[in-house]
């Protein structure tokens, strides 16, 4: 019996961390920091009441809902994406592979990856666009990536303008968890 509290107490627990970790990486941590906090001190003083540690998993539960019917990926709490400067072809030695990344305003997200050049990558995904072509415009983005931890880095490809590259920075900003829903079975 104890064994199988401790358990519960360890599986809402785990919940809480990656609720903690996805409002942190959505940047929401300012409006929910107080309620994660709560739920931390009653969870650490009811360790031992499965029916309050129920309650606490519970309202976990309904706080995750509320935030994907407010369109947010909840995997951020897994997966976070960063945007790491730039990288030439030696990024291939320290574990980077080729991306072209297309994006658009309304969150639209097309990319392909390969072996292949960024210019290669991107003829093959124009071609993907013209057999189904996307609402709004689309901005490419020529980019490494390399998938550690829980983080999907990007680095801009030598063929990245820093205008480009500080255009992706913004989007990543409003968009991140669009992304991540897009690109979370990258490996």
């Amino acid at each position: 019996m104890k064994s199988r509290m401790g358990d519960k107490f360890a599986d809402v627990w785990v919940l809480l961390s990656d609720t903690d970790r996805f409002v942190s990486r959505a940047g929401l941590m300012d409006k929910f920091e107080g309620q994660l906090r709560t739920w931390r001190s009653e969870l650490q003083k009811s360790r031992a009441d499965i029916q309050r540690t129920r309650d606490i998993r519970d309202d976990i539960i309904v706080f995750r809902r509320a935030r994907r019917e407010e369109g947010w990926e909840l995997r951020l709490g897994s997966l976070d994406i960063k945007l790491k400067g730039f990288r030439s072809d030696d990024a291939f030695s320290v574990g980077f592979q080729r991306m072209v990344l297309m994006v658009g305003e309304n969150g639209d997200i097309r990319y392909v990856t390969g072996t292949a050049n960024h210019y290669e990558l991107d003829r093959e995904l124009n071609n993907q666009l013209h057999q189904s072509p996307p609402a709004v415009s689309l901005e490419p983005h020529y980019l490494w990536y390399r998938r550690i931890e829980g983080v999907l880095e990007l680095a801009g490809a030598d063929s990245q303008s820093q205008q480009a590259h500080e255009k992706l920075q913004e989007y990543i900003a409003v968009h991140k968890s669009e992304l991540v829903r897009a690109m979370y079975k990258l490996n």
